[in-house]
């Protein structure tokens, strides 16, 4: 028989040991088991993939992958000022590790559902807020304090994750890190590429197969400038015919250099 108390994102597990009858109407206890005086200990992450819950309009499980949960219940701290856009699974985890949540979601039944399934694990999620709205709605008038940790997995279409990112960079804290899921999508590569190129932000090793990790270093805004060289060499002409890709390429490439630029003014002579 099994005992579950499920207390701060943890759920704990002990053996009794049976009473038998012995012949004659004596009680002995049972032989004990290798589980017997045992207790065995489950993480939320593991709870949930062993029996996932149904949180959005689907019976499947849509989700983190299950490393980012896993990094989620590990770096999430009791009283951290946390947000994400998108809701589901990492929700829990975020109310079951105390954090002060702000959830940004146009669904009320995910909230509805989110809530039902924290109630049926003993999950406190007391600290958590939803705010039922589109993401690029909400968020430039959003009033929550200084973030330590956001997590973008709301809309993934072009321009929403890029949305996200500009509304809740300025609130992130320095040194505090910003999770975005699905990096593999051209909204989110976005991001990680301008965070890797950036003085202002730290692209971190990868959470999982299909979430990346940037850290803030400090407040900065995005450069002004549109040239070769903000580009840092990730030039597309996919608009143009194939064969006047290569001629614009190596023509951009060249002569939007500082040599290339020097180059031209000798070319032209002086006016």
């Amino acid at each position: 028989m099994l005992d579950r108390e499920f207390t701060a994102g943890r759920m704990t597990a002990t053996t009794r040991r049976r009473i038998v009858t012995a012949p004659g109407g004596a009680s002995i206890p049972d032989q004990p088991s290798r589980r017997d005086d045992v207790s065995v200990t489950e993480s939320l992450t593991e709870s949930l993939r062993r029996s996932p819950p149904s949180l959005h309009d689907s019976p499947d499980y849509w989700g983190l992958a299950w490393d980012a949960l896993a990094w989620l219940e590990k770096n999430v701290r009791e009283g951290m000022s946390t947000l994400e856009t998108g809701a589901g699974a990492s929700t829990m985890v975020f109310a079951a590790r105390g954090a002060r949540h702000h959830v940004v979601t146009p669904d009320a039944e995910e909230e509805r559902r989110i809530r039902a399934a924290c109630e049926e694990r003993g999950i406190d999620a007391s600290g958590v807020t939803f705010h039922i709205a589109r993401s690029h709605d909400v968020l430039p008038e959003l009033d929550v304090p200084a973030l330590d940790l956001v997590l973008v997995d709301g809309a993934h279409g072009f321009p929403y994750p890029i949305l996200d990112w500009w509304h809740l960079a300025p609130r992130l804290k320095t040194g505090g890190r910003m999770v975005l899921d699905d990096a593999y999508l051209p909204g989110i590569a976005a991001i990680v590429d301008y965070a890797r190129a950036s003085d202002a932000w730290e692209l971190e090793a990868p959470i999982s197969f299909r979430t990346a990790r940037i850290r803030k270093l400090r407040d900065d805004d995005p450069p002004n400038e549109a040239d070769a060289r903000a580009a840092h060499g990730r030039m597309s002409f996919a608009y143009l015919p194939p064969g006047r890709r290569i001629v614009a390429s190596a023509r951009t490439r060249i002569f939007s250099t500082r040599p290339g630029i020097w180059a031209v003014r000798k070319l032209r002579g002086p006016r």
